[in-house]
């Protein structure tokens, strides 16, 4: 048999050989739909910052082409992402808010980390927005979202972010509403708390204490606090810690408590430093402050968290006042105190102590200036520390009640006898009184625990 007996007729059958199939250009018009969405979504979002409008049609084509496919949602769930972002930038939050409500229609479709993912990307963005009656409702479409979802962990973040928006907005009963609903979700059958969500009930501690702050409520301060430190025992986030630690110390601050609101805010330094929170810088000179109102000896900046901070101006300042008090130095005391630039007095919360300061400052001038002596008057005092002679006697009993400085106040000639131990009728009745209303105080303090 010869060569040309093998020979194959393409043309036998009319036509030439078809290599596709009907099936295969089926698969190939598939493949390029695909193409053609996935090109849509990374087009749209090239556009995202410097064409919004652009890429809102471009994302709009990816729903839109996704959708005529079938069940498919992969590409239309992030496109509608992008949607509720971009038109919330645009101020555009009607449109922002219902194709909101279409992404969550698709939260069963997608993965568990691709719905956190997406829903907290979004409440984070919208977040930076003072409208709080759009930001509320984006909130509340959620939760009404995640009831059935089964991801807790959103669920819990989700309300708690709400929170911070009403405690921002000054909306304390919507506070208070959300942390019920977060503290039953973190309770044992019997009402107590379930130290396995141990760090659920740090955030939300963490929460009412910031609520504490903005109402002055002292007393449940006191009360919430202790069990946050027990807490931190097992989980110590912090981010949440260097919040609770400084409101913490606060409170030790407003009840004169010295030492402990060093000790306090001293950690909630640390953890805010360690968090890379921005807190850290404020809460050092708040430690500085609290360190010299204790007359500690530990010098805050010895510490390697602070030596981050060595060459900023602010931070400076403080540790000039510092090197006054230890120096006894009033003048640079009082100049450093003044300087504008170094921005002490432009802070609300040094502002609240800058007179117990100033007063921290004088005892000690004082207690320098009278020692090599046995008398001194009361004028003297007076122009050394830039008082009136009613200030500085006022000053000399609370170092004596204090047991600060061992004297007597000669009232009727006006000069002050140091040393002796023989107390005078006057600062017999002064201590008496003084411990009369300390045991006032507790009881007022007792009584308020109990009531709230």
């Amino acid at each position: 048999m010869s060569d040309e007996e093998y020979e194959y007729d393409y043309d036998s059958d009319g036509g030439g050989y078809d290599y596709g199939s009907d099936q295969e250009g089926e698969e190939g018009g598939i493949e390029d739909e695909l193409i053609e969405i996935e090109n849509a979504f990374y087009e749209g979002d090239d556009y995202k910052s410097e064409n919004p409008k652009k890429a809102i049609e471009l994302f709009e084509k990816v729903v839109d082409l996704e959708t005529a496919r079938g069940s498919e949602v992969k590409w239309r769930f992030k496109a509608l992402q992008n949607l509720v972002i971009i038109h919330f930038g645009l101020n555009q939050h009607k449109k922002s808010v219902d194709r909101y409500n279409d992404m969550l229609l698709y939260m069963s479709s997608v993965t568990r980390n691709e719905c956190t993912d997406a829903i907290n990307m979004i409440l984070d963005t919208i977040g930076a927005s003072t409208n709080v009656e759009v930001l509320s409702k984006m909130y509340e479409i959620t939760l009404q979202a995640l009831k059935n979802s089964n991801n807790e962990r959103l669920w819990f973040n989700t309300n708690q972010k709400l929170a911070k928006l009403y405690l921002d907005a000054n909306k304390l009963s919507e506070v208070e509403r959300l942390l019920g609903v977060l503290k039953q979700s973190c309770q044992n059958p019997d009402g107590s708390d379930d130290l396995s969500k141990g760090t659920y009930l740090l955030e939300i501690y963490c929460l009412e204490i910031q609520l504490c702050s903005v109402t002055r409520n002292a007393a449940r301060m006191r009360q919430i606090y202790p069990h946050t430190l027990n807490l931190n025992a097992a989980v110590a986030d912090p981010r949440i810690m260097g919040i609770i630690r400084e409101e913490g110390g606060k409170m030790h601050m407003t009840e004169g408590n010295w030492l402990e609101a060093y000790n306090e805010l001293y950690e909630a330094f640390r953890a805010h430093q360690e968090a890379g929170n921005s807190r850290a810088k404020d809460c050092l000179k708040y430690v500085v402050l609290a360190s010299m109102l204790a007359l500690s000896d530990i010098n805050p900046f010895a510490a390697r968290e602070a030596k981050v901070f060595a060459e900023d101006k602010e931070i400076l300042a403080m540790s000039d006042l510092r090197m006054s008090l230890e120096a006894n130095d009033l003048t640079r005391f009082e100049r450093t105190l003044n300087n504008k630039q170094n921005r002490i007095l432009d802070e609300p919360f040094l502002m609240t102590y800058i007179q117990p300061l100033r007063r921290r400052m004088r005892e000690q001038v004082l207690l320098n200036i009278t020692r090599p002596y046995s008398k001194v008057t009361l004028k003297f005092l007076g122009q050394e520390l830039s008082l009136t002679e009613d200030e500085v006697e006022s000053l000399l009993v609370d170092m004596i009640l204090d047991e600060r400085l061992s004297a007597r106040v000669d009232q009727i000639h006006g000069y002050v006898l140091l040393g002796g131990d023989r107390e005078s009728v006057a600062s017999k009745k002064l201590k008496s009184l003084a411990k009369w209303a300390d045991t006032l105080s507790h009881a007022s303090d007792s009584l308020l625990a109990k009531l709230s």
